[in-house]
């Protein structure tokens, strides 16, 4: 399955060209056709994830076979472990599907081979260039994430030495979602407040210029859905 873009407004391109150039930040509504962002969803349902965080100063992926094989109170143990940490250092607790890296090990589902492909394909990058100014973009990467209830992300700016990151991007998939279940894309003020936040709404990308500070906030316990998203960034050759 291929996705389809949605026809985008000149007008409605223009108010995202001069958002993000003023704000480093923006929504692009309805961005696939309804039924192709629907698709993808319920293809990510039936996903493989494992359970990423970070121990000490580095990432780490948790299998869901090795996760199922704890005892409850090792599980209790390892997420307070992970709660502690979030106290004073970067840290977070989601599940990850490495949608570019299974394509490039060959191991990949043909719906995100069909879906990295599209990412990379002229009319997604060249809908990315026009909204963004920037010329430099060259390729996307991608993952599947899941956030459930508990799920975080501390605050962190996508910078990376080397991997040419011009701008982050999320596109939501969760069909219905409400604000008080969390798991909102917060933007960092220089005054410590939240200086904006975005909904992870249906079938919305959401586009952030690196560096920018940021977070995502808890998903909360009485949340009725996952936070199902694909995020990667936009960067140069």
């Amino acid at each position: 399955m291929t996705p389809t873009l949605a026809i985008q407004d000149p007008a409605r391109r223009a108010s995202i060209r001069d958002r993000l150039a003023r704000t480093g930040r923006a929504q692009v509504e309805g961005v696939l056709t309804p039924s192709d962002a629907l698709g993808l969803y319920e293809a990510a349902t039936a996903a493989d994830f494992n359970v990423v965080t970070r121990r000490g100063t580095g990432h780490v992926d948790l299998p869901a076979a090795w996760l199922a094989s704890l005892t409850p109170d090792q599980k209790q143990a390892l997420g307070q472990a992970v709660q502690t940490s979030a106290q004073s250092d970067f840290q977070y607790l989601y599940d990850n599907h490495p949608i570019y890296d299974l394509v490039q090990a060959g191991q990949a589902r043909p719906v995100w081979r069909d879906l990295l492909a599209f990412l990379n394909g002229a009319a997604f990058l060249d809908l990315m260039r026009d909204l963004t100014g920037e010329a430099r973009i060259a390729l996307a990467d991608a993952q599947l994430t899941r956030y459930r209830a508990g799920h975080f992300l501390t605050e962190h700016d996508d910078h990376a030495e080397g991997k040419n990151r011009f701008y982050a991007y999320v596109l939501n998939l969760t069909p219905v979602w409400r604000i008080e279940w969390g798991g909102l894309l917060a933007f960092h003020g220089d005054d410590g407040n939240v200086a904006e936040a975005f909904t992870p709404r249906f079938n919305t990308l959401n586009l952030l210029k690196v560096p920018s500070p940021h977070s995502v906030t808890q998903v909360a316990l009485s949340a009725a859905a996952d936070r199902i998203s694909v995020t990667g960034w936009l960067r140069g050759a």
